[in-house]
């Protein structure tokens, strides 16, 4: 049976801020199958942003160059060790199909949890190690699932877990509202943006922090001929 990767993200910045300091990119691996990299850098801004593009970037390049999803982590952890000693955070976390031994791999270092559904069942996937940058020994923590029809994962970022904190609502319940978009027919743009969306509404249309969500399916292919697509919509400000 054919497999398609079918891939959303949907971020936003912090309300008064003109830039986010979550970073999110794609990468074709050379193996086969493509990498996401999710960044989110300490406080937001234009510093923030800054600093997520350094460390998406340094990933990226070592992605390209075949290095593993784990060597990826712990280089770009060193490098901001290197770069600001000490002094600033930030979560990663890598997400990979690799096609060539039809694996999902999730790299991470962070705080908040990714939303893993697999046979019907929703999981929230706790953060093993935390955040890059800080103490010179850390390891990223990294699990593997089998490519499979009905794989699903979803990654967000601490500004989607802590929204509605400011206005006093209860947290979103990341492992119900993945749940009930997996039983519903939108995909994983349409599906990342609504997450959102509930995430921003939780902060009166305001958002407390940078906010981002990647979701990522696994399906039944439904085009011939290898053809790959990739949509964006990115406002000027």
């Amino acid at each position: 049976m054919p497999l398609a990767i079918d891939l959303g993200i949907a971020k936003t910045n912090k309300y008064a801020s003109r830039e986010s300091g979550d970073t999110a990119e794609v990468v074709e691996r050379p193996g086969g199958g493509i990498s996401v990299v999710v960044v989110d850098g300490q406080g937001s801004g234009t510093g923030a942003k800054a600093l997520s593009l350094l460390l998406t970037g340094k990933a990226v390049s070592l992605l390209k160059e075949g290095v593993r999803d784990g060597a990826v982590a712990r280089a770009v952890h060193d490098t901001l060790l290197a770069y600001r000693g000490g002094k600033v955070s930030a979560s990663l976390d890598i997400v990979s199909a690799d096609f060539k031994h039809g694996d999902l791999i999730l790299t991470r270092n962070g705080t908040s949890p990714v939303i893993v559904g697999t046979n019907g069942i929703v999981r929230g996937v706790a953060a093993v190690e935390g955040p890059i940058g800080i103490y010179p020994f850390t390891r990223p923590g990294v699990e593997r699932f089998p490519l499979a029809v009905g794989l699903h994962v979803c990654v967000v970022t601490d500004g989607v877990v802590t929204a509605g904190r400011r206005s006093g609502l209860p947290p979103l319940d990341l492992e119900h509202a993945v749940g009930a978009l997996m039983q519903s027919d939108l995909d994983a743009r349409e599906q990342a943006q609504q997450l959102l969306q509930s995430a921003i509404d939780l902060d009166k249309g305001r958002p407390a922090d940078d906010m981002c969500v990647m979701t990522l399916r696994v399906t039944e292919s439904s085009v011939e001929g290898g053809v790959r697509t990739l949509h964006m919509n990115f406002p000027v400000t």
